[in-house]
């Protein structure tokens, strides 16, 4: 049974009742002395059974405040995965031979924010290099970024102009509390086995920039695992990928081809038409439903089919709509067409018109 405390009218009322019970003439009234000391002592007692019901939270993970979840989860090493750097490839110019040093600065022309050349990069035959460059900055806000760099220090016959190849990819926030004690009550329910199924996705989430894990045994045949991994944001970036693979084979005590990858986005858009009620608008019912769309599809995990029905009932529920009629996608869309790729569905646009 869970502990309850009492609360400071019922303690001061026992308190007077027993007063009043020894002394039959006692004035327990609410100016009376007795009154006043009892309340003072009830204040102290309700104080210890807060401190006990503080206490009682603290002996179960599920219940436990922060530093308390903190010092326990340690203790069995789970600690607060360190927030990840986005990283990119940069397209160079410039006169065949010319080398871009290691730890090179770039700069974003649109953000000012600086990243890093992970490895030195020399102009090859055509005129062109490429090369890894990780944010100063950690965290999810540098994701897909997009668009012009500059070189702050260029090395002589290099072009100071350069270019992002595709979107930045694998910054993660640090761990939310929330995260950590899920992995900390995983651990506890399924405790490590020595390769079992629930050993590699823990083994993955242990990995920073890893948000989510899908582990499919024997997809390959017998003695291969597959683990299908995500960021917070999307998908994971190649150096995170190398990390978690690096990490699941470090601990793993059997001979498994263990294959780590991000799935394949399948971006899905969607049209509907509405019946409005009076007195709203369209513009209010169509960002409220690309919300609800976010959410809807921003649950889905990978290799999850979106269903109709599913768009149908959240346009049902958005406040302003007496009637809907989803009009695409025609039927439920499952997260790859090829049974040989891991899709992943992401929210794309709902756009609402008039029945």
């Amino acid at each position: 049974m869970a502990y309850t405390g009492r609360s400071l009218d019922a303690i001061l009322r026992d308190i007077l009742r027993d007063i009043r019970n020894l002394q039959a003439e006692a004035d327990i009234g609410p100016d009376s002395d007795n009154y006043i000391r009892s309340a003072a002592v009830a204040s102290a007692i309700e104080g210890l059974y807060q401190k006990l019901a503080w206490l009682y939270r603290q002996i179960f993970a599920d219940t436990a405040d922060e530093e308390e979840l903190l010092h326990t989860a340690g203790l069995r090493g789970v600690v607060l995965k360190a927030p990840v750097a986005a990283t990119g490839t940069a397209a160079l110019k410039g006169t065949p031979g010319v080398e871009l040093l290691l730890g090179a600065t770039l700069k974003h022309v649109i953000t000012g924010e600086l990243f890093t050349a992970k490895a030195s990069a020399k102009i090859g035959t055509e005129s062109t290099a490429s090369v890894l460059v990780e944010a100063q900055t950690v965290g999810v806000a540098l994701n897909d970024l997009t668009g012009a760099l500059i070189i702050t220090s260029p090395p002589l016959g290099m072009d100071a102009n350069a270019m992002f190849i595709g979107k930045t990819t694998g910054g993660e926030d640090q761990e939310k509390i929330e995260s950590l004690r899920a992995r900390y009550l995983d651990l506890i329910r399924t405790p490590p086995a020595g390769g079992t199924e629930p050993d590699y996705r823990r083994w993955a989430l242990e990995v920073e920039g890893v948000a989510d894990a899908k582990v499919i045994p024997k997809r390959r045949g017998g003695g291969t695992v597959d683990v299908v991994i995500t960021a917070s944001t999307g998908t994971p970036s190649a150096e995170v990928i190398a990390a978690c693979l690096a990490h699941i084979q470090s601990l793993c005590s059997v001979i498994v081809d263990v294959w780590v990858y991000a799935p394949t986005i399948r971006t899905v858009d969607a049209t509907a038409k509405i019946e409005l009620a009076p007195d709203f608008t369209m513009a209010d019912v169509q960002a409220a439903a690309q919300k609800a769309y976010n959410v809807l599809l921003g649950a889905l995990k990978p290799g999850e089919t979106l269903k109709r029905s599913q768009i149908e009932a959240m346009i049902n529920n958005l406040a302003g709509v007496l009637d809907r009629a989803v009009t695409t996608p025609a039927s439920n869309v499952s997260a790859s067409d090829d049974p040989k790729v891991i899709g992943w569905i992401r929210p794309g646009t709902i756009t609402l018109g008039l029945l």
